[in-house]
């Protein structure tokens, strides 16, 4: 049951309550919830199952993926070194690991996500051709090498989230501290936070500990019920090819600890004053711009491992989220207000970050905006089992229905891959044409639903029809280098087949 602690917090905590119900009601939310105000927690609760096939429900004990919430450790743990006088965020990464062969990136690149290095596709070709292989932080540096290519841009020009700059920087922990990484975070971190549930768990869903969540997900977008994300090979890449990486993510935990790791860092436990001001500072790029990323709540700059709201109207608030297949989490923390947002998803539901800032809304005393269901896999099961009559007869009755339903662009657009790319069955071929060409219809000013209905029409064998969909998705987003790429490829092709 959710907690309030007296008649004074009960108003703060109702309304959340009634959010939270609805959300896992709509099917958008299947986890826990935290939410603390000076120290205090006002409201915990756990919804939906923790594991499905077994009916096991989740309760405030059970342990959940941090995904990239993770970073939040990492990054703490090489500016306690740093002011340990161990390193320094301007030395460049090679002074520790000088096998790195990028001697221009530094440990403050890396913290900021400003280095160029490029992300999980560096192991893209190993897995493919070694898909029983496990890769581990170790692998990394020998891959940049046997990679050889340059950096996508100048360290510190530009901003672009990459997960190896974190797993870079574990490698760092270990380097400077002499300790595997799981132990500096565990003794430097959990203990003295008394984080007392807090582990890293790089293994598979068959030998978890009792107490953790699965991970859940479908399939597929017209799949109707969630399944061990570990048996969805289209994903099997994160779930065991790459889930020996450690100070990107893979640590677990619960909301309880979540709150006594907040207030640690507000009783200075971990880090000095000083240095969580540097770390909440938005980090400039080498021309003194900031980058912006839509992530989570809100638009928001990056700082030492921490994203930083720009809105401010109710305080600085500062947040990572975290995502793995069939998990998703978020952690906010309003430092104005002394208030933390803990949620976890073990079924990656979707628009769980857009939620976490309707919650922030009530906690702020607004009017928060009224939880919706998704009507995409309503569609889709019509789709599939009525057929296209039926299912567009089934959206525009849903859609209609704009209190309780909304049609979501990213969901439509992975309904009509999926169809495309499920099965060779042409009848689902032509229905992934059908939804994406829907989807056109409802987002027109979305470059992305010409782009995918053109690769679609391509693939299909309509070039033609593909091409005026690639041109026209390019006038709408002249940046699409993806798309501009597949237009040109048509075009040659069609060139060759005319004698052109």
């Amino acid at each position: 049951m959710s907690i309030q602690l007296n008649a004074r917090q009960a108003p703060i905590t109702r309304l959340p309550d009634t959010l939270f119900r609805e959300m896992n009601r709509y099917g958008v939310f299947n986890g826990a919830a935290m939410i603390a105000e000076n120290g205090k927690v006002i409201y915990q609760h756990a919804y939906g199952y923790a594991d499905f096939s077994l009916k096991k429900l989740n309760d405030n004990q059970t342990t959940f993926a941090l995904g990239s919430v993770s970073k939040i450790f990492t990054a703490i743990a090489i500016l306690q070194l740093r002011d340990n006088h161990r390193l320094s965020l301007g030395d460049p990464l090679t002074r520790f690991l000088p096998a790195f062969p990028y001697p221009d990136i530094t440990i403050r690149h890396l913290l900021t996500h400003t280095s160029g290095l490029p992300d999980y596709e560096l192991f893209e070709k190993a897995v493919a051709q070694q898909p029983e292989k496990k890769f581990y932080n170790a692998d990394i540096i020998p891959y940049l090498k046997a990679r050889d290519r340059p950096l996508a841009f100048k360290p510190g020009s530009q901003w672009q989230y990459c997960n190896l700059n974190f797993c870079l920087l574990a490698l760092l922990v270990e380097k400077v501290s002499g300790k595997p990484f799981e132990n500096y975070v565990t003794t430097k971190i959990f203990k003295p936070a008394g984080m007392r549930e807090s582990y890293f768990y790089t293994g598979t869903s068959k030998d978890r500990p009792s107490q953790q969540a699965a991970n859940h997900d479908y399939p597929f977008y017209f799949s109707s019920i969630p399944v061990n994300a570990d048996s969805i090979q289209a994903v099997r890449w994160r779930t065991y090819n790459l889930n020996g990486l450690l100070g990107q993510g893979n640590i677990y935990t619960t909301t309880g600890d979540m709150i006594k790791f907040d207030q640690a860092l507000y009783g200075h436990r971990l880090l000095k004053p000083a240095t969580l001001a540097e770390a909440f500072t938005p980090a400039k790029l080498n021309d003194g711009s900031l980058s912006v990323s839509d992530n989570g709540p809100g638009k928001a700059t990056y700082g030492l491992g921490w994203f930083i709201l720009q809105d401010t109207t109710f305080g600085k608030v500062i947040f990572h989220t975290g995502g793995v297949p069939g998990a998703a989490s978020i952690f906010i923390r309003n430092l104005t207000r002394k208030q933390a947002l803990m949620l976890f998803d073990n079924t990656i539901s979707p628009g769980l970050f857009r939620n976490a800032a309707n919650i922030l809304q009530a906690l702020y005393g607004q009017q928060p905006v009224p939880v919706k269901k998704s009507l995409t896999r309503e569609y889709a099961a019509a789709l599939l089992s009525a057929g296209v009559d039926a299912a567009f007869t089934k959206l525009i009755g849903l859609k209609a229905d704009s209190l309780h339903y909304t049609v979501v662009e990213d969901e439509f657009n992975d309904l009509g891959l999926q169809l495309l790319y499920a099965s060779k069955s042409v009848n689902h071929q032509m229905m992934a044409l059908e939804v994406l060409r829907l989807n056109i219809q409802l987002f027109p000013q979305s470059f992305n639903t010409y782009d995918s209905y053109a690769e679609a029409l391509a693939f299909t064998g309509s070039p033609k029809e593909a091409i005026e969909m690639y041109k026209r998705s390019l006038v709408l987003n002249p940046d699409n280098k993806s798309g501009k790429k597949a237009l040109d490829q048509l075009l040659n092709k069609e060139n060759k087949a005319t004698g052109q």
